[in-house]
């Protein structure tokens, strides 16, 4: 994590590939059943850094393809519209997770997270799980190239 002018260039082609160009082939990948069979639901995974930058470059990258998620989410949910097929993306803000581990209780974190997230928290295990449940199911049938917010609240202000 450093500014972009230190950056190594590395840094962002490793974030860009994982988090955007990993997203891009899983969805071409499943589109093109999904267009054969003409239905499908396509759930992708932003993040609140799909809207939201965070500045000082700390995470350019991820940031960057998080929304690059978020637009590709949207290109594809036209695009394939006539076939039946819904592409949307949740959009978490900041969860207790292995990935999170090595900044969970980190004190200069946990006031950013208090800082920016009304709810004043972390988000916790099994609340991203209703609405995936929502944009799998029929009842989300005419949902589609939407980015969802868990977010605490962080998205509103």
């Amino acid at each position: 994590m450093a500014p972009v002018v230190e950056q190594p260039v590395e840094e962002w082609d490793k974030d860009i590939a994982i988090d955007l160009t990993g997203v891009f082939y899983c969805c071409k990948a499943f589109g093109e059943y999904m267009v054969k069979q003409e239905y499908g639901k396509i759930i992708n995974m932003g993040s609140i850094h799909s809207r939201v930058a965070l500045t000082g470059g700390l995470i350019t990258g991820y940031t960057s393809a998080k929304g690059g998620v978020y637009n590709l989410t949207k290109t594809l949910a036209a695009e394939w519209a006539p076939y039946n097929i819904t592409v949307n993306a949740i959009g978490p803000a900041y969860f207790e997770s292995e990935l999170t581990a090595d900044v969970v209780g980190d004190e200069q974190f946990d006031m950013l997270i208090k800082a920016f997230c009304p709810m004043g928290r972390w988000g916790k295990e099994g609340e991203l799980d209703g609405i995936a449940i929502y944009l799998a199911s029929d009842a989300s049938s005419f949902c589609t190239g939407q980015l969802i917010n868990i977010d605490g609240g962080w998205t509103a202000i």
